[in-house]
């Protein structure tokens, strides 16, 4: 039914009891829930009920007066006796009249109730207000996790999906509907991350194709020039939304997740990375590792992790970037963190990695020249900065890369799992990527990991499992 206001000639009926029993169970509930219809239900029946208190109270036997009247016109007819009778009519035919205007106001409500077209399954917009509400939610769960971060020496940092966004994307809702969710959801990311990826685990499991549909397909990060630009922001936090989708649909479905609910840096971040790391700064760890590209041996595979090992929330002021250097590097590709554009100066969002957490980044890097993978040089650096005047640390990167065979567990398995979300997502950037190499790779990552790993195992484990549900089989791909 639609949303009842006070002035509806059906609130009128309801409150005489006119109604057909569907109509009159909406009515209730429009009345529980708005103050101004229930004042208007109790307003109708009280004055019914005074009509009532009148009709009851009004006498309409004979008086003895008006009975000795009546015997003396019997006896002898007059024009005295018959005026006297006349005079006293009114006293029955006022209630009379009222009774019929009621009966005729009855008749117009009900005329103009059956002129309303009313729906036996349409809900109260209490149901539908908490439909909308879930709606927003589940987008904002499944959705890209926001990224902390600040602008650094001019450069802008990666965005989040805002509220904006998600407005533009929810046309159908009200706008105030979507702030509150959105709002109250960041509350919780900044207060409490586990209560809030418990929450994603829960919309993962219970989101219909409907809402996965409403996620964007957004495009992969680009190769940029590094004459252009040499500075990249590198993420320091990531959700897992996507894989717990992916092993949803893998698992319980046993089929191929839609290409836009697949990230790939939630894919890689399922898994936990523990390293000693090149370097320090107050408990929170960084560790960067180069490998040559196992299927694109024209390309250099880096891998960037961040380990907090403080006791506090690293979060907006924070900062890690990659400079690459041009002279060796024609340009670079953030992995994953699809759709990510430049964002105004100063731009700063809430949340962060939580004490024993990690973040691990992969770059795709294309070499200025071929000589750069049998050369000592510093092709890169990574510099990493806690607080606005707090005290920072440079790692370099250097080549030559390593071989894939003697790359870290850890640099594997962000590999493998990186290059099966390309995959899954058809991106344009995977090369001559094929499901084979995909298998041998988490097939070597999963020989390295450790027994009591259970997480990355099952992660892996995941990966190889997958591959039976792609349409093409992986000896296709090398015809």
């Amino acid at each position: 039914m639609n949303r009842i206001q006070p002035e509806d000639p059906r609130v009128t009926a309801y409150a005489l009891g006119e109604l057909p029993e569907h109509e009159s169970a909406a009515l209730r509930l429009a009345a529980e829930s708005n103050p101004a219809v229930q004042n208007a239900v109790d307003e109708t029946r009280a004055l019914a009920e005074l009509i009532r208190l009148g009709f009851d109270n009004e006498s309409l036997e004979l008086g003895e007066s008006r009975r000795e009247a009546i015997r003396r016109a019997g006896r002898s007819p007059g024009p005295g006796n018959l005026v006297a009778f006349h005079s006293r009519r009114r006293d029955w035919v006022r209630p009379l009249m009222v009774t019929a205007a009621a009966a005729v106001l009855v008749a117009c409500v009900l005329w103009v109730l059956q002129q309303v077209p009313v729906d036996e399954n349409e809900i109260t917009w209490e149901n539908v207000e908490a439909e909308q509400r879930e709606v927003v939610r589940m987008q904002v769960l499944l959705g890209p996790s926001p990224q902390p971060a600040r602008s650094i020496a001019g450069h802008a940092p990666l965005p989040q999906v805002a509220g904006g966004v998600l407005r533009d994307n929810l046309p159908e809702i009200p706008a105030e509907i979507v702030d509150e969710e959105y709002l109250g959801l960041q509350e919780l990311w900044r207060s409490d991350p586990e209560a809030f990826f418990t929450e994603v685990r829960s919309a993962a499991r219970e989101a219909k194709i409907p809402e996965l549909s409403r996620i964007p397909l957004l495009p992969d990060n680009p190769f940029v020039l590094a004459k252009e630009e040499a500075r990249s922001s590198v993420p320091i936090v990531s959700g897992t939304a996507s894989y717990h989708l992916v092993e949803r649909f893998v698992r319980n479905e046993n089929q191929l997740p839609p290409r836009n609910s697949v990230r790939i840096e939630e894919l890689i971040n399922q898994v936990s990375y523990a390293d000693e790391g090149d370097a320090d700064l107050d408990g929170v760890k960084l560790g960067v590792e180069v490998v040559r590209c196992p299927w694109d041996r024209d390309l250099i595979l880096m891998g960037v992790l961040l380990r907090n090992e403080s006791q506090r929330l690293v979060a907006r002021d924070t900062d890690l970037q990659v400079e690459v250097n041009p002279e060796y590097i024609r340009s670079y590709r953030l992995v994953g963190y699809a759709g990510n554009g430049v964002m105004p100066e100063g731009y700063t969002s809430s949340g962060g990695l939580a004490p024993g957490h990690s973040n691990y980044v992969l770059y795709q890097l294309q070499p200025a020249a071929s000589e750069i993978f049998n050369l000592q040089e510093v092709i890169a650096q990574v510099g990493l900065r806690i607080g606005e005047t707090g005290h920072g640390l440079v790692v370099p990167v250097t080549t030559p890369p390593r071989d894939w065979d003697l790359a870290s567990n850890n640099l594997q398995t962000a590999v493998a799992i990186g290059s099966w979300g390309m995959l899954l997502r058809q991106s344009p950037f995977g090369g001559t990527l094929t499901h084979q190499h995909i298998r041998e790779l988490a097939e070597d990552a999963l020989e390295g990991a450790g027994r009591s790993d259970l997480k990355r195992r099952e992660a892996l484990q995941l990966v190889v499992d997958s591959l039976l549900l792609f349409e093409i089989e992986p000896e296709a791909d090398e015809r």
